[in-house]
């Protein structure tokens, strides 16, 4: 009930208030002899239900039957049961719009209100021609499919030239869905609306009636004939070419969709459907930068726009990284309706990328505590993860705020070298070594810009003393870094370091000399590096001696002259300890006579990894 009915409604109770008063004590006669009192009620009465009235029309003024018949075409079935219903209260006589009032409850799959507004539509003038469909439509309803049929039949007889009720004819099956069925006798509809149309072919709601039968049938190209002859009927009439447009959408005719699109809004360009059908088409396709101006446009253009479409433009200003107007839309909009908490996010991400660390952190913990668990998203932890690591919080959380991200999306799968590194520079060795093998399990091969990231890997590897393999797995890594790029001689020298754990101890070679043939494990990689080190002596002079004394030792007890002599020249070159240049003399003179033994050559055996077991990085 509309306030002016209630008004009208509370006057009379009132006034049979008054009147049972007045007779109570007795002065009926005296009422009812002031004409003046008549006159006043009777006025007033009259002035409320003009009012009434006027309420009514107007309301069914501003949404017109051609806003009635867009929201049919757009599937907007709420908004087109309130039309209609104002409508059918302006004039209660209008069977045109009731019925179409029952397609709507129809549509919406509300059967008990099509079939109580289809009796109406009988009863509101039971001798017209759309009594006729009423009361058909009523047996349809009721299930009773082959007596509907008959009088839907004599309906179309008793029509003869009455469009509307030829049209309401075919919507009755485009709407109704059989009982065992679950869509709509589209056939039947179509062949109905057909027929409708030799009643009058330049009625455009059959026309569209028609194209939207088609279109729900799957028909994109006889529902674009429909539309396109009511668009010539109607040039100026922006709906034909919103539906067009809609028609090669569905056909996946971007190119089409765009230029009908663009058609609508040259005849009408506040139209909201068309500006939002537009801004939806980019955004959806991931055209953010057409999106965000398509969302601009509705929103200050768009004569009917709601929140929502203010939502989809901050998530489209968020997404093309206008931060600030995201920010100040999101405050705008949460003035309006607090609910919508979950922009709280967006301006939380807004502050990160703005490096407003602490407000974001906060306004995101803010949205974590009152946030249902099923509205928490990937990007929420990856943001909460990054902002406490912004703000110096705990590492540990933020971390796992950032592995959470991972879990709930897996296409993030890339954070894990993200982690990998976080974990890496806070000496969180075994951890980080864990992440970055999440990272390179996911991707096909690592390339040349890869190297960096595999070298602190193998380093994580390497210094992981919780692990027992830790120096296999870290040079199987190292090797691979020098693949990327075997002219840099990082990679080869600490796959050496790694190697030469395999290598028989000094503990060993004492207890068994003949296990000394044994040792060389590192050599693969320090022959390659003494190569690219010798490039600058001076610089490297320190780690190539390490490697010419290892090398030397090599060829010593395998016997290799010819590249034992070489060695131990650049060896004696490179080297400053006296002990150790007394060593290349004794090598030097029993090379080819004895087996050396280990303490013969001091420091020549099993050199001690630099840093190695140290926890340090060298």
């Amino acid at each position: 009930m509309g306030v002016l009915p209630q008004i009208v409604w509370i006057f009379l109770k009132k006034s049979v208030r008054k009147a049972e008063l007045r007779r109570s004590m007795k002065n009926v006669h005296a009422v009812f002899k002031n004409k003046n009192f008549f006159r006043t009620m009777t006025n007033l009465l009259r002035k409320a239900l003009l009012l009434s009235a006027i309420a009514y029309a107007a309301s069914a003024s501003a949404q017109t039957r051609a806003d009635g018949l867009a929201a049919m075409q757009m599937e907007e079935w709420d908004k087109a049961i309130s039309i209609y219903t104002a409508l059918s209260k302006a004039d209660p006589a209008d069977q045109d719009a009731l019925l179409t009032l029952s397609n709507a409850y129809l549509a919406k799959g509300d059967k008990a209100q099509a079939l109580e507004n289809a009796k109406t539509a009988f009863n509101a003038k039971s001798d017209a021609p759309l009594a006729f469909v009423a009361n058909a439509k009523v047996l349809l309803l009721e299930g009773k499919s082959a007596e509907a049929s008959e009088q839907f039949k004599r309906a179309a007889s008793k029509a003869k030239k009455d469009i509307n009720a030829h049209r309401q004819i075919g919507e009755s099956y485009t709407y109704f869905i059989p009982q065992g069925s679950n869509r709509p006798d589209l056939t039947r509809a179509v062949e109905l609306l057909t027929a409708a149309l030799n009643v009058n072919s330049k009625d455009i709601p059959t026309l569209m009636a028609l194209g939207y039968a088609y279109k729900e049938q799957g028909n994109g190209g006889m529902a674009a004939q429909q539309y396109e002859l009511a668009e010539q009927l109607e040039p100026k009439n922006p709906l034909p070419k919103l539906m067009l447009a809609k028609v090669y959408k569905a056909a996946k005719l971007p190119a089409k969709f765009e230029s009908y699109i663009d058609k609508t809004l040259g005849v009408a360009p506040n139209y909201t459907p068309a500006l939002r059908a537009k801004a939806e088409h980019f955004y959806f396709g991931r055209q953010w930068e057409k999106a965000a101006q398509a969302l601009k446009d509705l929103v200050s253009k768009g004569t009917e726009v709601n929140i929502e479409d203010e939502m989809l433009l901050a998530n489209a200003l968020y997404i093309t990284k206008d931060c600030k107007a995201c920010s100040e839309l999101v405050d705008k909009i949460l003035a309006k309706d607090p609910t919508k908490n979950y922009l709280r996010r967006l301006k939380a991400y807004c502050d990160y990328d703005n490096g407003e660390y602490q407000r974001g952190l906060n306004l995101l913990n803010d949205y974590f505590k009152t946030a249902p668990p099923d509205k928490i998203i990937a990007s929420d932890y990856l943001y909460l993860g990054r902002l406490q690591l912004k703000t110096n919080g705990d590492t540990t959380a933020a971390v796992a705020n950032l592995a959470k991200s991972i879990e709930m999306d897996s296409t993030t799968w890339p954070l894990w070298k993200e982690i990998a590194k976080l974990q890496y520079a806070r000496r969180m060795n075994c951890e980080a070594a864990e992440s970055f093998h999440r990272y390179y399990d996911s991707i096909p091969a690592p390339e040349a810009n890869e190297a960096q990231d595999m070298y602190f890997m193998g380093l994580s590897h390497y210094f992981c003393k919780d692990d027992s393999l830790n120096f296999d797995k870290a040079e199987l890594v190292f090797s691979k870094v020098t693949e990327l790029m075997p002219q840099a001689g990082i990679g080869w020298w600490w796959a050496h370091k790694a190697a030469k754990y395999k290598d028989p101890s000094l503990e060993d070679i004492e207890a068994d000399p003949t296990i000394a043939l044994k040792y060389g494990h590192a050599r693969k990689y320090l022959e390659p590096y003494v190569e690219i080190a010798s490039a600058d002596v001076e610089k490297n002079k320190k780690d190539l001696a390490t490697a010419y004394q290892y090398l030397a030792y090599c060829y010593f007890v395998n016997n290799e002259s010819d590249k034992f002599f070489p060695t131990a020249d650049k060896w004696e070159k490179v080297e400053t300890d006296a002990a150790t240049l007394e060593s290349i003399r004794q090598m030097r003179e029993a090379f080819g006579k004895e087996t050396i033994m280990p303490g013969s050559a001091p420091a020549t055996t099993t050199p001690t990894p630099s840093g190695g077991g140290k926890g340090g990085r060298n």
